[in-house]
């Protein structure tokens, strides 16, 4: 399972040829390619800033139906308080946003596919870099 963050969705939206070859090959991988709540928010966050765009909300809505949705449930919040105290001890913290999909992930067992490299200071996360 592969969990598609935000970077990389605005990546694809922007029809970004290295992103999109990069979730084409992905794909062809067999793995279930998913995102988290968190990262809807975040794409419509940036479908409202600074104006409503509702050529950018059909797109969103058209790559999400071709993605799996993971929730946050019961155990996504003990791990994200345990993980948000172990990285903030460390002085690794990498965000509430961000250490909610981390934390989802590692539930999971899934890798987190971005451009961002904070996420390999999450322990025990798989993270694949683009």
């Amino acid at each position: 399972m592969l969990i598609i963050d935000t970077s990389v969705l605005i990546d694809a939206l922007h029809r970004k040829d290295a992103t999109i070859r990069k979730i084409r090959e992905l794909e062809e991988t067999g793995e279930t390619l998913c995102t988290t709540q968190i990262n809807v928010l975040e794409l419509y966050k940036g479908a409202f800033t600074p104006t409503r765009s509702e050529d950018g909300l059909k797109k969103i809505k058209k790559m999400l139906s071709a993605l799996q949705i993971l929730p946050i449930d019961e155990d996504t919040y003990e791990m994200f308080g345990e993980l948000a105290a172990v990285l903030k001890d460390r002085g690794d913290a990498i965000g509430d946003f961000d250490e909610l999909i981390a934390s989802i992930a590692l539930i999971q067992g899934a890798a987190v596919v971005s451009r961002d490299g904070h996420f390999g200071r999450v322990p025990g996360l798989k993270v694949i870099s683009l």
